[in-house]
């Protein structure tokens, strides 16, 4: 080959120069390549500003109807990620499924609304997940509370990066939700509850200082779960940067026990170092439970040393509990113990129309007199009464009589004064007398007219199997007495035989309906 002046290049002047003209090149698209990024990134930092003021001008908007916390608690988890000018639609971005839902259900019509109010009121409003928010959902939290000038304490601004809002990753791994109906203002207080509503509030207020822990207890349907829920409720309105999580025992139990089979033991422990306030109900179940019982031991010395606030319920106070470590009880007595007890007649006549309210409903005074009277230590069942008239009143397009309130109150166990038969009186008259499983086995006979070494006997006379079964299903479930302990007492059955028979006797109380009313009974004898 040669040049324009005949000079011969030889290959490796070829060679260079075709390397020379290659990097030249390599260069050129390099810098267009720079400049193009540069545009973009320029278009979408832009792109991102737009959004962002697009988002608080919403807010603002929003502000101005709805109660900030609600927006609050909301909007730090959403935000603009997208406009399609074409379809007229702007895209909101949340940061997993359940807060989706939480979005259709409850906010689609006020952002539109916001949206076309402050931006174009043609343009609809989508919300897509976006896997973005789950990191920086703290950010657009502080963001919102510069935008609605919501005072946001020192502490609640250092740590904004590892909060997150218990009704998404944690309320989808437990599958355990808040109850918005259990407020505090919905909650009747009366001396029987005074104590305990109050430490439930000022626990709310300022969690993990007050009362910690604070330990509820109180029989079978008088209020704990609603003040339980109520505390969750209270603490995620004022507090949306706290994690909350309400766990009933059994939940708690059975997470443990999956856990420990499937060897991730440690990814649950993770998961309840991110929660800031923890709520666990009925943990009188945890008797027997050796192992759940010393996990606990250590999550909760883990809450206590970092100063997290937990709630516990129970049907007794911490130093009745049965077949539980000593060291749990005490620590469980470390805070405030407080009762809710059986509210007198006044309040239950406050209850019951509290609940008429909430129903937009109205019963005869005279009628709610007459289910104050005689359901007089389970909250559950006073509305349950009044659910039973309300559905008959719809049903049949007719007012209430008395006979109808009598026959609501006999469905329930409750027998007017001159209808019970002296059997009847005797027991009712002793109820208050049942101290230990001894004196409800005496009740039980008494009630089936059997003796009591007929039912620790092998006799198979129905009335006597039945009542067996019950006790040993009664044993287990209210007075925690062990599979073995309760064989010995009914005359030394073995431990498949007990299991059968509690088995057994919750699967027939399903279709045996005159069965399942004697259980009750027994059960209200408790006071459960």
């Amino acid at each position: 080959m040669t040049s324009r002046k005949g000079k011969i290049l030889n290959g490796t002047d070829v060679e260079n120069r075709f390397v020379l003209f290659s990097i030249a090149s390599l260069v050129y698209f390099v810098g267009k390549f720079f400049m193009l990024l540069d545009m973009v990134q320029q278009y979408d930092k832009e792109k991102v500003t737009f959004y962002r003021e697009l988002r608080e001008k919403v807010i603002l908007q929003l502000g101005m109807k709805e109660d900030h916390k609600k927006i609050v608690s909301f909007l730090a988890k959403v935000g603009i990620v997208g406009i399609d000018e074409k379809d007229k639609v702007v895209h909101v971005g949340v940061p997993n499924e359940f807060v989706l839902t939480q979005a259709k259900k409850f906010f689609q019509k006020s952002i539109k609304e916001a949206i076309n109010t402050v931006y174009n009121p043609q343009f609809n409003v989508k919300f897509v997940i976006y896997s973005g928010f789950a990191n920086n959902g703290s950010e657009l939290l502080i963001n919102l509370k510069k935008v609605l000038n919501i005072k946001e304490s020192t502490k609640e601004m250092e740590h904004p990066s590892i909060k997150k809002s218990i009704k998404s990753e944690l309320a989808e791994y437990f599958g355990i939700l808040f109850d918005p109906i259990y407020r505090f203002d919905n909650f009747v207080v009366g001396a029987n509850s005074n104590i305990a509503f109050s430490a439930s509030k000022a626990t709310a207020e300022h969690p993990g200082q007050t009362y910690n822990p604070l330990f509820l207890y109180g029989h079978v349907g008088l209020g704990k779960t609603h003040l339980m829920q109520a505390i969750g409720n209270e603490i995620m309105e004022h507090y949306p940067e706290k994690v909350v999580l309400y766990l009933p025992t059994s939940k708690l139990i059975d997470e443990i026990v999956l856990a420990l089979r499937g060897n991730k033991l440690g990814n649950l422990l993770k998961k309840f170092e991110e929660v800031d306030v923890l709520l666990i109900d009925d943990i009188q179940f945890l008797a027997d439970k050796e192992k759940t019982q010393e996990i606990f031991y250590n999550i909760f010395n883990d809450f206590q040393l970092k100063k997290k606030q937990i709630i516990l319920s129970s049907d007794r106070p911490p130093k009745e509990l049965v077949h539980i470590e000593p060291r749990l009880k005490s620590r469980f007595a470390l805070g405030l113990v407080a009762d809710i007890q059986a509210p007198d007649f006044e309040t239950r006549i406050a209850i019951l129309q509290s609940k008429l309210n909430a129903k937009s409903e109205a019963l005869d005074f005279e009628f709610l007199e007459l289910i104050a009277k005689h359901i007089k230590d389970n909250v559950r069942e006073l509305e349950g009464a009044l659910n039973i008239l309300i559905t008959r009143k719809k049903v049949l397009h007719a007012e209430l009589t008395r006979d109808d309130v009598v026959a609501c109150l006999k469905t329930l166990g409750y027998y007017l004064e001159q209808e019970m038969d002296n059997t009847q009186k005797a027991i009712q008259s002793n109820t208050k007398s049942i101290q230990n499983f001894a004196n409800l086995v005496d009740m039980v006979a008494q009630y089936y007219n059997v003796g009591v070494n007929e039912l620790k006997s092998e006799s198979r006379r129905r009335e006597i199997t039945v009542s067996r079964q019950i006790l040993m299903l009664l044993a287990k479930k209210y007075f925690g007495r062990t599979l073995e302990k309760i064989g010995d007492y009914f005359g030394g059955k073995n431990h498949a035989s007990v299991i059968y028979a509690i088995n057994n006797t919750e699967k027939k109380m399903k279709t045996d309906t005159d069965m399942a009313h004697d259980y009750q009974v027994f059960v209200d004898w408790l006071g459960k």
